[in-house]
């Protein structure tokens, strides 16, 4: 069902409720690691796996052998990352006729694809119950949702266009939460999962950010990383809780913000860096701030352990946040993700490198390199396989556990 259709609007602008990609399976003898990914306890189901913050549980026992290449696919441009869920695994491209795409993730085979006209592919799929959600964007961004065993379209539902400009559409990929989907568009934006309808969406100046959920004071909040600022709402009814001002050159604000309790870390570069507010009288105070050249332009950091990790100065590091200083510092910069205690961290050049963590320092395990360059998002992880994905299209799955 099609449901473009617009939603009536209030006064202050917002919007009242109503409810051929070419896969190139490598023959390495193989055989002995190639296995069925159909545990839903291991399922990745959307961009930053299924805590949606980068960390899942583990373990990871890692091969006794080195890590080895699986399968290999071309899928096509974009900068999308991978949903793996039930044994398909799910991406997004800007080329081809068929660029919403769903592969077998045991062996790369392509099973459907489906049209989206869009200006980018930035944004990871999500699945959530037999569906899967896919931002795309032109002037303006429209949510797909589609079938994840046959790929037809369910519905679409178009979105505000950007009260600003940035050279860099939208990059935020959808977050499903219980019956509703959020996305970093306009103001913030949060529509029925089974329908597409508006339960709220408000006109603004998006970012680059995925929708970040957490809980204050006893209520579901939903914090949207802005073109210029940070806007958290309520989850159930949009309303504002509170902002703050984060202008960077180009309105390139594409890092998650990290909430801590009553607090929020937040980290850019294109001018700015990264900083500490304290939001518990709902009016949030600085802490710290350390400026240009001190955060990232793109990858998040994530907490594990008690202790919060991230990429700044070219390098990865665990963040003191009293002082806001590293405790200590990894060479290399990139993105990465954290297996339970255990971060694999890919560089752009696509030389991976897999450690144990604590905010003692880090202790080297394993490095290889996948043979892909220009990679800009944080790979997939299920079964004991990594996907990783670059912005020319090459897709591959690498064994690295048992």
């Amino acid at each position: 069902m099609n449901t473009t259709t617009s939603a009536p609007r209030l006064s202050n602008g917002s919007f009242r409720r109503q409810l051929p990609f070419r896969p190139r399976l490598l023959v390495c003898g193989l055989l002995s690691v190639v296995f069925s990914l159909t545990s839903q306890s291991a399922d990745w189901p959307c961009f930053r796996g299924p805590n949606r913050n980068g960390v899942v549980a583990g373990p990871l026992k890692l091969r006794a052998g080195e890590p080895v290449k699986v399968w290999e696919a071309d899928v096509g441009n974009g900068y999308a990352s991978c949903a793996v869920v039930g044994g398909r695994l799910y991406t997004f491209s800007s080329s081809g006729n068929g660029n919403i795409l769903c592969l077998d993730a045991a062996d790369g085979r392509p099973i459907w694809s489906r049209p989206a006209s869009t200006w980018s592919a930035a944004t990871t799929p999500a699945v959530d119950g037999g569906r899967v959600y896919v931002l795309a964007a032109m002037q303006a961004p429209t949510l797909f949702c589609c079938d994840t065993a046959t790929g037809e379209l369910r519905w679409k539902r178009d979105l505000p266009k950007p009260a600003g400009d940035r050279q860099y559409g939208h990059a935020g990929s959808p977050m499903v939460w219980r019956n509703l989907v959020f996305l970093n568009a306009g103001g913030g934006a949060a529509l029925d999962k089974e329908t597409g309808q508006p339960a709220w969406v408000h006109e603004g100046f998006p970012g680059l950010a995925t929708p970040v959920l957490f809980q204050w004071k006893g209520v579901e909040c939903v914090a949207f990383f802005g073109g210029d600022q940070l806007i958290v709402r309520e989850a159930l009814t949009g309303k504002e809780r509170f902002r703050v001002p984060w202008k960077t050159d180009l309105a390139v604000n594409a890092c998650d913000p990290i909430v801590l309790g009553e607090r929020v870390f937040l980290c850019s570069d294109y001018g700015k860096g990264r900083a500490l507010y304290d939001f518990a009288s709902g009016k949030p105070e600085l802490r710290w701030e350390r400026g240009q050249g001190n955060g990232h332009s793109f990858s998040s950091g994530f907490v594990l352990g008690g202790e919060l990790y991230f990429f700044g100065r070219g390098r990865f590091a665990c963040l003191d946040l009293e002082s806001g200083d590293p405790r200590w510092e990894w060479p290399g910069s990139g993105s990465a993700i954290a297996i339970g205690d255990q971060v694999i961290r890919v560089s752009e050049q696509g030389n991976v490198d897999i450690a144990r963590v604590s905010r003692s320092g880090h202790e080297p395990l394993r490095s290889f390199d996948v043979g892909m360059r220009e990679m800009k998002n944080a790979p997939a992880y299920a079964n004991g396989r990594l996907f990783f994905r670059n912005e020319k299209g090459k897709l591959a799955c690498w064994q690295i556990g048992e």
